[in-house]
């Protein structure tokens, strides 16, 4: 298969082409190489041709010099660019990283345990005198649940297939780990959840997924039935 990454010079998108160039031709679109996914016209001409898309690109967490503006813009409208532009290709299916902060998984943000698909978002179980966090914890969280929604709008309509992979707190390179609340994730169970949402022959036109290492607050369940995930 010809598989179009975004964000394909970050952590998770070098190891996942490196992952799969042995069996899959890549395709890398990655802002450190001029490649914007702001930039339609581009995106939509570089992904011709392709049969998957993973998107990886994003503000990847919490950080105090974004505002939401900057999430929006990056997390948000450029998934909707992607996507769009996925269609417009005639692209079989997309595969988005979503985050664990979907769920409020962050520093100073009450969540639902255990985590699974169907918990509610922080703003439909939390009050503001809830929250012991900054901006951008809220941002991150928010920009997540937008661009899943966006999704929503393509793949309920069966317009093009819509895997979303909520991943857990994970490093920023190999033998760094990362952990909120003592949830973490390695890098080889992302590949893994990854290379299954690719391969998959299983139609799903809008599912999401929680990806994390095993854990006592996290209900794996679904990951595991449906796309066979199982955690290093």
């Amino acid at each position: 298969m010809r598989i179009f990454i975004t964000g394909s010079s970050g952590y998770i998108g070098s190891e996942l082409a490196n992952h799969l160039k042995e069996k899959h031709e890549i395709v890398k679109y990655d802002i450190a190489d001029g490649k914007d996914i702001l930039d339609c016209s581009n995106l939509k001409k570089t992904m011709k041709g392709c049969d998957i898309v993973v998107h990886l690109a994003a503000i990847r967490g919490p950080d105090e010099t974004k505002d939401f503006s900057d999430y929006f813009k990056v997390n948000c409208e450029g998934t909707f660019n992607v996507v769009q532009a996925a269609v417009e290709n005639n692209i079989k299916r997309i595969i988005y990283s979503s985050s664990t902060g979907y769920y409020g998984l962050e520093r100073g943000v009450p969540y639902i345990k255990p985590i699974k698909e169907s918990n509610h978002v922080i703003t439909q179980h939390l009050k503001v005198e809830d929250l012991d966090c900054r901006d951008c914890d809220v941002a991150y969280s928010t920009s997540k649940v937008i661009a899943e929604q966006i999704l929503a709008n393509y793949g309920l309509r069966k317009k093009i297939e819509v895997i979303i992979l909520r991943l857990g707190p994970i490093g920023s390179k190999r033998h760094e780990s990362w952990g909120v609340d003592g949830i973490t994730l390695k890098i080889d169970s992302t590949l893994q959840a990854l290379e299954k949402a690719i391969t998959t022959d299983k139609k799903m036109w809008y599912e999401a997924f929680t990806i994390t290492d095993k854990s006592e607050k996290v209900d794996l369940t679904k990951a595991g039935k449906v796309l066979g995930y199982d955690p290093l």
